[in-house]
């Protein structure tokens, strides 16, 4: 097989072919050739293609294509990184998951790009952010950023997730859960939020002063109330303008 011509032509044509067209000659004319892409990498040579037909080779089910990928997802070149993680979203999912999973357990470098991986696989993804949450060895770092990922899907177990860090004492954690608590508006969280305003964090107690207001359970201003004033000036405006909304709408 003439590789070179194969590339050559690929290249000189590549604007022009879709998608389908894309994807039926990288298996066409590169499968097998994974290590030869592999080299144009460590040279830095069109690095964009190399990724791309790896990618779609990836999406064919080729295990070399998937792991080359993953090796160029922890580089120290965020721009390589990015690219390749990108690419690593066309492989099947059984290809990358436990790897992903391992990155994230680990809480490398490539730890967060892992996981919007993991999240563009849908329903699947998301059962593997479920177990390695509830894995044994799971560190509040990594519970947090799953927290992160899972605010933005439309899975309602996640507010029940943000229940539990709410009782944690670490601030990672706490931070995760507010985030939980806005995106779904999880006002079943009220008290939760509320003893927030507890928190030795000036972040977390202004973050939830906001979230009390916005949400205007009158039951929140005796937290407020008895909070305080507080000595960070921004805490004490949001607490001051939550108590003022809760008022204005009861």
């Amino acid at each position: 097989m003439d590789i070179e011509g194969n590339w050559k032509r690929i290249k000189t044509h590549r604007e022009k072919l879709t998608t389908a067209e894309m994807q039926g000659l990288a298996d066409v004319l590169f499968r097998g050739q994974e290590l030869w892409l592999e080299e144009k990498l460590r040279l830095r040579e069109e690095l964009s293609l190399a990724l791309e037909i790896l990618g779609w080779l990836g999406f064919g089910g080729s295990a070399e294509a998937a792991r080359i990928l993953l090796t160029q997802l922890e580089t120290r070149d965020e721009i390589l990184q990015i690219a390749a993680a990108e690419e690593l979203k066309r492989c099947l999912p059984e290809l990358v998951k436990e790897a992903l999973a391992r990155m994230m357990q680990k809480q490398s470098q490539s730890s967060v790009k892992a996981g919007e991986i993991l999240l563009s696989y849908g329903a699947e993804g998301v059962d593997t952010l479920w177990s390695l949450w509830f894995g044994e060895q799971a560190q509040a770092s990594l519970r947090a950023q799953i927290l992160h990922l899972l605010a933005e899907t439309n899975d309602e177990r996640i507010v029940s997730l943000a229940f539990l860090a709410f009782l944690s004492e670490e601030d990672e954690m706490t931070k995760a859960a507010l985030k939980v608590a806005e995106k779904r508006s999880a006002r079943s969280l009220w008290g939760n939020v509320a003893e927030c305003l507890k928190n030795p964090g000036w972040q977390v107690r202004g973050r939830a002063a906001q979230l009390l207001g916005q949400w205007g359970d009158e039951r929140s201003l005796d937290y407020l109330r008895e909070m305080g004033s507080d000595p960070d000036s921004w805490v004490e405006e949001e607490r001051i303008n939550a108590m003022a909304r809760i008022q204005e709408h009861n």
